[in-house]
This record gives structure tokens, sequence and C-alpha cells, in this order.
């Protein structure tokens, strides 16, 4: 019977632990900070922080003809500027989903939902990646 009650003890003690909200390239994500720790803050994902400066666009779609649409409209907003930005096509429904966007395709400029389930003019991307 004790065991049991330290299973609980432990159920509970990780669902009330102090939690800490991180958002990167993939998403936000919620994760358990440890107590009495003075590490450095780094990004909970597996992902690599590019701090050169340059712009990264993501296009969240499962590749149907409107995401596709937009993909190619982001890359011809991006020359026409002349900015130095990565353009991604993200396809993995488990990342897509990790953006919390229900609507596709989606538009994401440095981690950030700019615009979805629609389908976006040149200048219209133009605007919202400057």
């Amino acid at each position: 019977m004790s065991e049991n009650k330290e299973e609980k003890k432990g159920f509970w003690s990780t669902l009330f632990a102090p939690k800490k909200k991180s958002s990167c390239c993939c998403g936000s994500q919620i994760e358990i900070v440890p107590e009495n720790t003075d590490k450095e803050e780094t990004p909970a994902c597996s992902c690599a922080t590019d701090n050169s400066g340059k712009k990264v666009i993501k296009v969240l779609g499962t590749g149907c003809s409107s995401c596709k649409a937009l993909y190619s409209t982001v890359q011809d907003a991006v020359a026409q500027l002349g900015i130095d930005a990565t353009v991604e096509k993200e396809e993995n429904l488990e990342k897509i989903m990790a953006y919390n966007v229900m609507s596709l395709p989606a538009l994401v400029v440095d981690g950030k939902v700019v615009a979805k389930g629609q389908k976006l003019s040149v200048e219209q991307v133009k605007a919202l990646i400057v």
C-alpha cells in the first residue's frame, strides 16, 4: 500500500512541479523546471538556433495545392524583397500541431504564426515578413 502512495506522490509532484513555457522554431513547448538549477537557459527542443540574423520562414501544410501555392508565393516575395531568409516547407503533422494551427496553410516567421488558412498574395506576404 505504501508503494502505491509513493507512486501517487510522484505523479502529483510532477503534475504540480514548477513549469516554464519556452518558445523556439519548433513552436511552444512546456517543460518541467528542475529545482535548484543554475544552468543557462537553453531551448527545450533539439533544433539548432540560428543567430546569424537570417529570417526563418516556414510554410506549414500537408502538401495540398494551397500549401504549395503559398510556398511558391513566399519564395517570390523573398526574392522580390531581396532579404536574407530561409524558406522551409513543414509537412510533418506533429511539428505543425506544435504551432497550435487548426487551418492550413499557415505562415510562420521567426517562430511566430502570422497567417493561417488563407491564400495570400505576394504583396500580403511581403507585408507579413518585413
